[in-house]
């Protein structure tokens, strides 16, 4: 259908619809797909619309965390790379501030590791990264578990205008791997991403803060279909996966007294505090218990299971003449005892 528009305004709410619905689409689609369907949507918002609107789609969608090591530091740490510690071809390392690979100069030789004319953030607010880096790591550490397969990272940033009041911004960055190698007799192999933007501005008189929060949540996670040898075999391929968005915003006080170190450290603490509930309120939305319960109640009666009670005997595939029934059933059954056996192991 061919669209039509009378000016400048009809075209850029064109745009903005066909870039919100490109991002929708990538609200349903696996997580780990993320990145060459934002390609794929990219190309079509250049060609369709113009090379703004693909641009724009960059900047708003998130695709999968990766990682990198930081040679710079003793024991080499692990960092997060994302647009948010991009420039260029490089990503800054929030440990040693130093960018992977080195920049390139303008001739295309390398700069021999110098970060010359690279973001780097005002020397009070590079005091806070150090510090918010160490006492995130502690968090995912407690969290996600102590190994390699969690890592962390927190980049922060001066806005524009707000360096005399220390209002800045940053990204709050969490990635959980697990690969099939590491996989257990529940879980195939699955990957957490946690995304949580802030925006600080704290009041003129310095008294409170006020904190804005947009934090995105993706997990995507293949059950292991061996759990059981009543499984049905096309579970092997079943992947299940989504991703939450929210919005937080509080107002919190801050004690003045002079000194950038404590202001700085009342910061992290009440963004943490923020992360932590915005975190487990989003693990309690997943709610995959409920799922069970739901499944059970819709599935076919028990006098034409077998089963007694509404319940399924662990282990045990319900049936109906012969034909194995409630894939669904199965898979959530899996996902759960999944959960609930990791809970139960921290």
């Amino acid at each position: 259908m061919a669209e039509t528009s009378s000016g400048g305004g009809g075209a850029d709410a064109s745009r903005e619809e066909k870039v919100a619905s490109c991002l929708n689409i990538l609200r349903r689609t696996p997580p780990q797909d993320s990145e060459e369907n934002i390609t794929g949507l990219a190309a079509i918002l250049a060609q369709s619309v113009d090379e703004d609107a693909s641009e724009e789609l960059y900047q708003r969608a998130d695709p999968p965390l990766g990682h990198a090591v930081d040679t710079n530091t003793a024991d080499k740490k692990a960092f997060i790379i994302s647009d948010y510690n991009r420039d260029g071809d490089s990503y800054r390392s929030p440990w040693s501030n130093a960018y992977y690979p080195p920049p390139r100069a303008a001739n295309g030789e390398d700069e021999g590791g110098g970060d010359e004319g690279t973001f780097q953030p005002s020397p009070w607010l590079r005091q806070i990264e150090m510090n918010a880096n160490e006492l995130f790591d502690s968090y995912r550490s407690l969290y996600y578990g102590s190994d390699d397969a969690s890592v962390s990272s927190v980049y922060l940033w001066d806005t524009d205008g707000a360096t005399g009041n220390g209002g800045f911004a940053g990204a709050f960055l969490i990635k959980k791997e697990i690969k099939e190698e590491d996989g257990d007799r529940y879980l195939k192999r699955g990957l957490w991403n946690s995304i949580h933007v802030v925006e600080v501005a704290p009041s003129s008189e310095g008294r409170t803060a006020s904190y804005g929060m947009t934090t995105t949540i993706s997990l995507s996670m293949d059950p292991n279909a061996s759990t059981s040898e009543a499984q049905i075999r096309d579970t092997d391929s079943t992947n299940v996966a989504g991703t939450i968005t929210r919005r937080t915003e509080r107002v919190c006080p801050l004690t003045p007294t002079g000194d950038s170190h404590s202001l700085g450290s009342q910061h992290i603490a009440n963004i943490g505090s923020m992360i932590e509930d915005a975190e487990i309120r989003s693990m309690d939305s997943l709610n995959i218990q409920k799922t069970r319960y739901v499944i059970d109640s819709i599935r076919s009666s028990a006098s034409d299971s077998g089963v007694t009670g509404g319940g399924m005997p662990k282990g045990a595939a319900v049936r109906k003449g012969g034909v194995a029934l409630s894939n669904q059933h199965k898979v959530a059954t899996m996902l759960t005892e999944a959960v609930l056996a990791r809970q139960g192991n921290k």
